[in-house]
């Protein structure tokens, strides 16, 4: 059976690795987002639970008001995950993470664009940040200067994975143990006063009272 990672352990790095993340996405947009427009598009994430994992759904609408703000220039869309300092991957279209980048949609124009809707599997438990990149068609989508908007930037929490988790027949029988346990162990303590040492014997002496013989 192939060992797994304590989930204590795991929360921990996942924690410091969405810390890196978080601060390097920070380094990243904050010198550019004061000088791009805002995205034309409204980005939702959807996590549910899916087998051994979730399933997470990126859903990219357009926002008309945005529209001719944005400009007539086409544009690739990415949808990108951040796993630290310097480091991504790009979701596909068949819902696998590549480490070169790979778009979802390409020559997209904000006046007509369509409701996008992109997903994956993942079998992880914590959080995860995911970015979305609007750049200029056939750029690379990690230089800066090839975005055409704000990028967004979302934290997706992911639950614990199914098979970390107790099925319902499982937990009712630890339960039932820690129960039975529980009991065995109060059934001790209560006894333990009522039950005579050799030695309290020795100290004790004779007894003396009544015809049941009860120590004074």
């Amino acid at each position: 059976m192939t060992p797994k990672v304590a989930p204590t352990a795991a929360r921990w790095r996942l924690t410091i690795v969405a810390l890196a993340a978080c601060v390097a996405t920070w380094l990243v947009i904050a010198p550019v987002e004061a000088s791009l427009p805002s995205p034309p598009f409204a980005v939702s994430m959807d996590v549910s639970p899916d087998g051994a994992g979730n399933r997470v759904t990126v859903r990219i609408e357009a926002r008309p008001a945005l529209a001719k703000a944005a400009g007539p220039e086409a544009f690739d869309l990415y949808v990108v995950q951040l796993q630290g300092f310097q480091v991504a991957v790009f979701l596909t279209t068949s819902g696998a993470w590549s480490p070169t980048p790979v778009s979802v949609q390409r020559g997209l124009f904000a006046s007509s664009l369509a409701p996008i809707a992109v997903g994956w599997t993942d079998r992880r438990f914590g959080s995860m940040h995911v970015m979305v990149i609007g750049a200029r068609t056939a750029t690379d989508p990690l230089v800066r200067s090839n975005w055409l908007f704000r990028p967004i930037l979302r934290i997706v929490p992911l639950r614990a994975r199914q098979v970390d988790d107790l099925q319902p027949s499982e937990a009712l029988m630890i339960i039932g143990l820690l129960g039975a346990l529980s009991a065995i162990a109060v059934g001790i303590v209560l006894r333990l006063p009522r039950s005579r040492r050799p030695d309290d014997d020795a100290r004790s002496g004779p007894t003396t009272g009544g015809e049941d013989g009860v120590a004074v």
